[in-house]
């Protein structure tokens, strides 16, 4: 869907390509921290047969990015097909980027750092990306903002695994 199979994107310190197998027990043990995932909205897996569940879906589609520093997994990046409601856009295609970095990794730049070059490279194939995250998230807010999103909208949402609604603001950057 996005292209990226046999492909590597190059940031000034970041290396990007899609989530393979060998990356597992890394994303493993950086998202072993509720700190991390439930400001993206999960929980930890609770065991290994869990997490194995959650990377399959994640790299199913080609659409999970491994975020590298070195040959380090310091994050990811995962892209789905989106769907606004803004009239402008219904014949557009459109993605919704998400993203997680690990909490030894954050505060450092590298998330910035992956989202501009990540959204440079979706901008060539798609019309439009979204990026959302939680209101509370100001780190995740500044981020999306600081890469050239706009504002679009403020949404409640219920997230099963935290067992909670959550206010989440959505953003866009077109071509």
């Amino acid at each position: 869907m996005i292209g990226m199979q046999g492909k590597e994107l190059c940031s000034q310190r970041l290396r990007y390509r899609l989530l393979e197998e060998g990356d597992k027990a890394a994303l493993f043990q950086l998202l072993r921290d509720r700190d991390v995932t439930a400001p993206a909205g999960f929980l930890p897996a609770e065991n290994e047969a869990a997490f194995d569940v959650f990377f399959d879906r994640l790299t199913q589609n080609h659409t999970g990015i491994a975020v590298l520093t070195g040959e380090e997994l310091i994050g990811y990046c995962h892209v789905n097909p989106y769907r606004p409601d803004v009239e402008e856009l219904k014949e557009k295609m459109c993605v919704g980027l998400g993203f997680v970095i690990g909490k030894d990794f954050q505060q450092k730049g590298y998330g910035t750092e992956m989202l501009k070059t990540v959204t440079e490279y979706l901008l060539s194939r798609f019309d439009a990306c979204f990026a959302d995250c939680f209101s509370e998230n100001d780190p995740s807010r500044k981020t999306i903002e600081k890469c050239g999103y706009r504002y679009v909208e403020t949404y409640p949402m219920y997230f099963e695994e935290l067992g909670e609604e959550k206010n989440c603001l959505s953003y866009m950057r077109m071509k």
